[in-house]
């Protein structure tokens, strides 16, 4: 079979052109990392962890200096039937059974690693206290 000038055509294999290639992948990519936002429900208590960003120190026989950290917050949401981790760069306090409004990026958790989804939040709005935790 010659696939220069298609003078034979099998059915069982489909030919793409390069513009529908590359069209087909930035749509998946849109998909995979698109703007989330949503009212749900938090499963779980969030967790929060120091992530350490920078080190600054002065070598006198001894280091002297300090590390600098950032917070991080990780919870799960039930959406849709399904559950999603969330993560928040900063501090975010959520307990279990609060409503929370969500605004942030959706990304595949095959593409993280993670098993299921993962939202990284730039807004979270905790309906059941009032809080409002943003980057902006």
């Amino acid at each position: 079979m010659q696939k220069g000038n298609f003078s034979e055509i099998d059915p069982e294999v489909l030919y793409l052109s390069e513009d529908l290639k590359t069209k087909n992948e930035e749509e998946n990519v849109k998909k995979e990392t698109e703007e989330f936002g949503v009212e749900a429900k938090a499963t779980v208590d969030s967790r929060i962890y120091e992530r350490p960003s920078f080190f600054i120190g002065i070598p006198f026989f001894v280091v002297f200096g300090g590390i600098g950290s950032k917070y991080e917050s990780v919870f799960s949401i039930e959406h849709e039937g399904k559950t999603v981790v969330v993560l928040y760069h900063g501090l975010c306090l959520v307990s279990a059974e609060d409503r929370l409004f969500i605004r942030g990026k959706w990304y595949r958790g095959k593409k993280l690693g993670v098993q299921g989804n993962v939202v990284v939040a730039d807004r979270v709005e905790n309906l059941s206290s009032g809080l409002v935790f943003s980057k902006k």
